[in-house]
């Protein structure tokens, strides 16, 4: 497998209104993100709502992705769990689905020691097929990984990257050299972090909002990453706006899926106990996609 860089957006999972598994939709994300030059795809994570899918779904979603994206994008495949056990078992599912890498986060709800996670990790990693990302996501595992675990997490031959999502930007510099000699370093935010993290090392970014921004995401990156400063200052700036104008409304990720719809690309409704949003809320989402660029202002208001 070539080096994961670039942008890498992490999917939602469409469903019917029935909230049976829309894989056509999915498919025609899948296409749509393809299309917008994105660098891979991240499937089965919390904004995959991974929490509410079957096993038999979830490995419905990862053959989708691959078949989908026909090698010309690699599939990350989120295999997370709170057992190792359990999240050995995803990952040689992922491969053989034909999934190209797997995500990897700490187990939540347990609320580990430092070495009990770090056992958990050594588990996983003695038992999977596939090169692994570990994933930092604080505020959804309620573990914060250090400097320190990541570098001995490094040192690990299956270990090829690390999606830092602590929204802490002194703490993903730290990562990023303390590990940046051995494994890529992705940011989990494009529109927060993405310029100063690409200074400072980052590969690129995985995060939840480029399937919403489109081209804006990728035009983004390469602005970033070939030096023209100026053009990358500005399309952050607008990125930043349009996250503050839709990101975080309802429970994550009916927002994100709510825009997706907006914009005619297949979001569907989020699976209970999320609620759907109510139409305050898809005002406001409206307001920000017009003011971004992405949605006409006759096309808002019907």
């Amino acid at each position: 497998m070539a080096p994961l860089k670039g942008v890498i957006p992490a999917l939602t999972t469409p469903f019917h209104p029935d909230l049976s598994l829309d894989l056509p939709g999915f498919a025609r994300l899948v296409e749509a993100v393809i299309a917008d030059g994105v660098d891979g795809i991240l499937v089965n994570g919390c904004t995959g709502e991974s929490w509410a899918l079957t096993d038999a779904e979830r490995r419905q979603v990862y053959r989708t992705a691959v078949a989908t994206a026909r090698g010309r994008v690699p599939v990350v495949a989120g295999c997370g769990h709170m057992l190792a056990a359990d999240s050995a078992k995803k990952t040689r599912e992922a491969a053989e689905d034909g999934c190209d890498a797997a995500l990897i986060q700490p187990p939540w709800y347990i609320l580990p020691g430092n070495e009990e996670v770090m056992d958990h990790f050594a588990a996983v990693l003695k038992e999977t097929p596939l090169p692994v990302v570990i994933y930092n996501i604080p505020r959804r595992t309620g573990i914060n990984l250090t400097p320190e675990m990541c570098d001995r997490l490094a040192d690990h031959p299956k270990v090829v990257a690390f999606k830092e999502s602590s929204k802490d930007f002194l703490l993903l510099q730290d990562i990023i050299r303390a590990v940046g000699d051995r494994a890529n370093v992705f940011a989990g935010y494009a529109s927060l972090l993405g310029l100063g993290a690409l200074a400072c090392g980052a590969v690129g970014y995985m995060d939840s909002t480029t399937p919403v921004m489109g081209r804006l995401s990728a035009d983004f990156y390469r602005a970033a990453t070939s030096g023209d400063l100026a053009q990358a200052r500005a399309l952050q700036g607008r990125m930043a706006a349009l996250t503050k104008g839709f990101f975080g409304i309802g429970t994550f990720p009916a927002g994100v899926k709510a825009a997706l719809e907006m914009l005619g690309r297949p979001g569907g409704p989020t699976r209970p106990p999320i609620r759907p949003l109510d139409a305050a809320q898809k005002a406001r989402i409206r307001t920000a996609l017009v003011g971004a660029g992405l949605l006409e202002q006759a096309a808002a208001a019907e």
